[in-house]
């Protein structure tokens, strides 16, 4: 990290946000609340860049893996036009895609993906916890790809002590809105799916948000577990790390409050309804950023999508 914050002293700052939808919205706005508490002689704009290259096309509903590369590389490569100091994945998603793209291999500034500030958040909750259960929520694509899991193992946490559980098409309804009633009947299902695969009721449980949009249902999910549970269960919420991470790494030798502007960029339209519902969520931590949802810069040629994929699906 030292590495990093050298690179980062700078008198202007430039950090991308970037998700495959708005969930990474809710990173921004803690990154933003904790920016304008710092003493940093610096301006920094944060620019959230929506990923999505298609409102009813989203990386989950891709063909294959191949497809999910290639489209977040091309995300990547519009994201580097604007000459960003430091790019924040905040999607677990595209943070175990990352790693496979063209871009990954060749970009010279620093990335930081909300999969690997997931990992890191586990562990620092369970030290000196050697049986504590560890339910991972996540998109089917972050699930299969097993990074969480694999890093946990790798670290020392027994497998037994992990439950995966994929929640298919949550991520959207949350977008659509994250307090309705559609929505907590998904993550009922998905709550009550999890149960039955915990090896070990008795012990305390961690539940992982490894989605940024499901920081926005928290509070419905913290209910629902404990229903399920019987017991207080312990919610972990990644978006919060990344944006105290990314704070921390930022020179703090100043002696005033930063500049912070905020923009949002995205490719396809946003729906006013998910506009009005995350706004008012985003606005109880960032109003600055609520205003630039308000007022986004709608881009169709953010970056490159090739859609024949997309037109075979549609047959």
């Amino acid at each position: 990290m030292n590495n990093i914050a050298e690179k980062l002293k700078k008198d202007h700052l430039k950090i991308i946000v970037t998700d495959s939808g708005l969930g990474g919205l809710a990173v921004q706005a803690l990154l933003d609340k904790q920016l304008r508490k710092l003493k940093i002689n610096s301006k920094i704009e944060l620019i959230f860049f929506n990923s999505v290259a298609l409102h009813d096309y989203g990386y989950n509903d891709m063909l294959d893996h191949e497809e999910k590369i290639t489209v977040f590389d091309s995300a990547l490569t519009g994201m580097l036009k604007l000459d960003p100091d430091l790019i924040l994945i905040a999607c677990n998603t595209l943070s175990v895609l990352y790693y496979e793209t063209k871009t990954s291999k060749s970009i010279k500034i620093p990335v930081l993906g909300i999969a690997d500030t997931g990992v890191e958040l586990i562990l620092e909750k369970i030290q000196n916890d050697d049986s504590s259960n560890i339910i991972l929520f996540g998109t089917e694509t972050t699930i299969k790809s097993n990074q969480h899991k694999n890093k946990l193992i790798t670290a020392g946490v027994k497998s037994e002590r992990i439950v995966s559980q994929p929640c298919k098409l949550l991520e959207s309804e949350i977008q659509i809105d994250p307090k309705s009633i559609a929505t907590e009947k998904m993550i009922g299902k998905f709550v009550n799916e999890s149960f039955e695969k915990v090896n070990d009721l008795t012990s305390k449980s961690y539940a992982v948000l490894c989605c940024t949009h499901y920081g926005y249902s928290k509070d419905i999910f913290q209910k629902l577990l404990n229903e399920k549970f019987n017991k207080d269960v312990v919610i972990l919420n990644p978006n919060e790390k990344m944006a105290e991470i990314a704070a921390d790494i930022i020179d703090k030798n100043g002696n005033e409050n930063p500049v912070v502007t905020n923009f949002v960029y995205s490719r396809v339209d946003i729906i006013d309804s998910e506009m009005e519902k995350l706004g008012s969520l985003l606005a109880m931590d960032s109003p600055s950023l609520y205003e630039s949802l308000k007022d986004y810069k709608h881009l169709p040629d953010l970056f490159y999508f090739d859609d024949t994929n997309y037109q075979k699906s549609k047959k």
